[in-house]
């Protein structure tokens, strides 16, 4: 009930919070019942009922223009003081109180105690001209008050600081995931592409010359195609899915079907593979899987059907991949902005790991990444 009614009152009507509409209305009910059956008798209504009407209704700015509000009640104070009776009644004294807590609240702290030290200044002048003797009372009254409003001040401030810091580690975590989607989908779309453009190429050479050839080449183009398609769903699955088994991410387990499908793009691969017996961690196989895919697809789109060699070496600390290729015929012209690399030197990073490219002597190109294999993330 309670969680329907907060954010109603604190919308907005003519630019007055709708809670301070609605206090200012129970509160003026009040005021006028008090004055109007003379309880406590404060003078002639002509001046009463226009003071009560004021410093009720001005609760209506509390948390628009607090200022305003304290200004209204003192000048309704003072002018009934001067035109009758000074303000004694139970409604008077709430009506103050609020204002005072609402100052606190909404002001930085000098503008609060300025204006808070004159409007218990202004209220203890009336209680010296009234000869009344509730001094400390009222000052400790109001500067409990007072405390109390710099208090809600410095707990909403900090609520706020606490939900923007939430609302930034969110997008920072949307943000992230956003990228591994993007690092992951490029690594499946850019190999199985470049395999099927080659076999495309294959198959559109053959049915010229002699159709039962293409067969080969297109059974090539519709497995890719597939594989990619199981890829995407699964990883649209886990998009979906808060629970549920969910195929197994490829590692090196799958090598052997990576390097057939490298195979089909056009390139001699020749590999050694030395795990030693050690167990490599989830994150640190698929890392490594994806790196090698995007190191050969890199190799087939830019330097042709060349020579490569892939090495994987795992030791007790790390696992070293390798990736060496001959230096293409006739390099293509690939149009793109280097994010397959981009994604890889990525992928490096976050496992704390370390990248190194460049050309080899001989003008091909080397790859060389070590994996820490603890699969800690910086």
């Amino acid at each position: 009930m309670l969680g329907s009614v907060a954010p109603w009152l604190r919308k907005k009507f003519w630019g007055f919070a709708r809670g301070d509409l609605v206090l200012a209305g129970l509160a003026c009910a009040v005021a006028m019942a008090s004055v109007l059956t003379g309880n406590p008798d404060e003078g002639p209504l002509i001046v009463t009922l226009p003071v009560a009407i004021a410093s009720t209704l001005a609760l209506a700015w509390r948390t628009r223009l607090p200022v305003v509000t304290v200004a209204i009640i003192l000048v309704a104070e003072i002018a009934q003081l001067l035109l009758a009776q000074p303000a004694g009644s139970l409604w008077s004294l709430v009506v103050s109180v609020i204002a005072m807590y609402s100052l606190a609240a909404h002001y930085s702290e000098g503008m609060a105690a300025l204006i808070g030290a004159l409007m218990v200044g202004t209220i203890l002048v009336e209680e010296k001209v009234t000869e009344g003797q509730d001094y400390l009372f009222i000052i400790l009254l109001f500067g409990a008050v007072w405390l109390l409003g710099r208090a809600s001040r410095l707990w909403r401030g900090r609520v706020s600081k606490a939900e923007q810091h939430q609302q930034d580690l969110a997008l920072l975590a949307v943000s992230d995931e956003r990228v591994r989607i993007a690092r992951e989908l490029h690594d499946v779309v850019a190999h199985s592409l470049s395999v099927i453009a080659v076999q495309a190429d294959a198959a559109g050479a053959a049915l010229e010359r002699d159709p039962v050839r293409a067969r080969e080449p297109l059974k090539v183009i519709n497995e890719t195609a597939r594989g990619s398609l199981n890829e995407i769903r699964d990883m649209l699955n886990l998009l979906r899915a808060d629970e549920g088994e969910l195929g197994p991410a490829p590692g090196l387990g799958a090598l052997d079907e990576l390097l057939a499908s490298a195979k089909d793009s056009g390139l001699t691969v020749e590999s050694e593979i030395h795990l030693n017996g050690r167990t490599v961690p989830p994150v640190v196989d698929l890392a490594a899987y994806r790196i090698l895919q995007e190191a050969l697809t890199n190799v087939a789109r830019h330097a042709g059907s060349v020579n490569a060699k892939v090495t994987v070496l795992a030791s007790a600390q790390s696992l070293e991949l390798s990736v060496v290729n001959d230096a293409g015929p006739r390099p293509r012209k690939v149009a793109g902005a280097g994010v397959g690399l981009l994604g890889i030197r990525e992928r490096v990073t976050l496992l704390g790991g370390t990248l190194e490219t460049g050309e080899t002597e001989r003008g091909g190109f080397r790859l060389f990444a070590r994996l820490p294999l603890d699969g800690r993330t910086s």
